[in-house]
């Protein structure tokens, strides 16, 4: 074969492969099944959809359907802890439900059942879960599946109670850089140190400004019974523009059920 041949047929070949539309066409997710089944609920304080309840002896059971124009590669399934609208981390002794589940998928519609046991001993709160799924031209599903799940633990799923004595009105001036004193009580229908994440929780944010700041926080002990009595003291930061501000203070059992919300309003000088 000459050189023109080979030329060519090098261009003709090259002319092709140029031709070829790359593939920019996103799989497709479809939830064919799911249970139990998602409804509207409260998350974070919010009326939203999607929520799944849960408790520490159900398993979350999904059938999937994922296509593609031309392969599919993978899925992903995610569930992650959403304490507090993701502030607090949660602790050791009961366990956070954490899945990470990444599984490879071929051709260009694939069917999948798959059954998610919640822990035994989960910490009880908010949840994400995330689908997604990507081809082998490293196309991402448009939009990723997302559920909110409410998961209790069956050990125990009654809230505690706050009560607080100091401060005595729930509107009141403070200075900046002084000090405002905290006293109540905490009581639960079970010890106040089992499972690890009792706590109290001090935060503020501005009537103008809806940023959330924690200021305080404080662990329970783990030897803590039914009741504990707390007394702190906390600052207000010299460095807040004066104003009006919300100080939020809750607390949560040993296996994260949160207690009754007390707020005031502070008008900080």
């Amino acid at each position: 074969m000459n050189i023109k041949k080979i030329t060519l047929i090098l261009g003709v070949a090259l002319l092709v492969q140029g031709c070829v539309d790359p593939d920019e066409t996103a799989p497709t997710i479809e939830v064919q099944s799911i249970i139990p089944a998602p409804a509207a609920g409260m998350v974070c304080g919010e009326m939203v959809d999607n929520v799944i309840t849960l408790n520490s002896t159900d398993t979350l059971q999904i059938t999937l359907r994922l296509t593609d124009d031309e392969e599919l590669s993978q899925y992903k399934l995610d569930i992650h802890n959403n304490f507090d609208c993701h502030g607090h981390s949660g602790k050791v002794e009961t366990t956070d439900w954490y899945v990470i589940s990444i599984e490879d998928v071929a051709g260009t519609d694939q069917t999948i059942t798959r059954d998610l046991p919640v822990p035994s001993d989960v910490t009880t709160g908010n949840y994400h879960f995330h689908i997604l799924a990507t081809d082998v031209a490293g196309n991402n599903a448009e939009l990723a599946i997302i559920y909110s799940l409410n998961v209790t633990n069956v050990s125990d799923t009654e809230a505690p109670v706050l009560s607080t004595t100091i401060p005595a009105t729930s509107s009141f001036i403070a200075q900046k850089g002084s000090s405002v004193n905290f006293q109540g009580s905490l009581t639960d229908n079970n010890p106040l140190g089992a499972g690890t994440n009792g706590r109290l929780e001090l935060r503020y944010w501005s009537t103008t400004n809806q940023t959330i700041v924690s200021l305080y926080e404080e662990d329970i002990d783990n030897a803590v019974a039914e009741t504990y009595n707390f007394n702190f003291d906390t600052d207000i930061p010299s460095t807040v523009a004066d104003g009006t501000y919300i100080f939020e203070l809750r607390a949560f059992d040993g296996v994260n059920n949160p207690s009754n919300i007390f707020e005031y309003n502070v008008e900080v000088l």
